[in-house]
């Protein structure tokens, strides 16, 4: 969990290391350092390796296990997969490696590469989007619902005042229309709505304790048997 920083920030918490970081090089959080974020509010990200070199690739992913998951990183790239920065269920050294030197090829018309992150790849019939927007008058709101293509085709989210309680966070995801699908149907698998619940009040104690975030997008997320796969983080400064 976090402690003191060292420094204050204008809201009158201390700064995280990460975002002190970000804020000194004028950018947002890269991925790998969202991930480390949640990590330190106590957030279960999937593991993960930030490599520089094809050899680190396909190392970190043998260390992973296949199939793996990867995605450029860079602050000059949002919407990685329009790009081609983004490949998924890829089962061996070769498929790692050409999707590597792809990625770092984006570099070429002046883009910053800063690397790029592996996952163990990981896909479900549900995706939720969780995150926060923070709102000039009622500060940090936080945000559930379906995820994916589904957050435009639906637009079925919930909405909070952080901070949440449990059972505050209990009541939003309960009045998403979806939550039946929540609660898995026809023999599909259901979300693991305790540590749906969890991640709200997480998010909402994180989102008050780092003013200097201005939104967090998780999206899409995946429900597990017991927990969450967050597949995508981005925080906003």
């Amino acid at each position: 969990m976090i402690i003191d920083h060292g420094r204050a920030s204008s809201g009158g918490f201390p700064l995280h290391p990460l975002i002190e970081k970000a804020k000194t090089r004028a950018r947002h959080l890269l991925e790998p350092e969202a991930l480390e974020l949640l990590q330190d509010y106590g957030i279960s990200a999937p593991h993960y390796r930030w490599v520089r070199t094809e050899e680190e690739a396909i190392e970190a992913a043998e260390a992973l296990g296949w199939p793996v998951a990867l995605k450029v990183v860079s602050p000059d790239i949002l919407h990685k997969t329009d790009l081609g920065g983004v490949a998924l269920s890829l089962q061996d050294r070769s498929a790692v490696a050409k999707a590597f030197s792809r990625m770092i090829s984006l570099g070429r018309d002046g883009k910053k590469i800063e690397g790029v992150l592996l996952t163990p790849f990981q896909s479900h019939d549900i995706e939720l989007l969780v995150g926060m927007v923070r709102d000039a008058q009622f500060g940090p709101v936080i945000t559930v619902g379906l995820g994916g293509i589904w957050v435009e085709a639906l637009g079925d989210v919930a909405y909070g005042i952080a901070p949440l309680s449990m059972e505050e966070s209990e009541v939003m995801i309960r009045s998403m229309k979806s939550y039946p699908v929540l609660l898995g149907l026809r023999g599909k698998k259901g979300a693991d709505i305790e540590a749906l619940g969890e991640l709200l009040v997480r998010l909402s104690r994180m989102a008050l304790a780092e003013s200097g975030i201005r939104e967090i997008d998780l999206n899409p997320i995946f429900p597990l048997e017991k927990g969450l796969f967050i597949a995508d983080a981005r925080i906003i400064l």
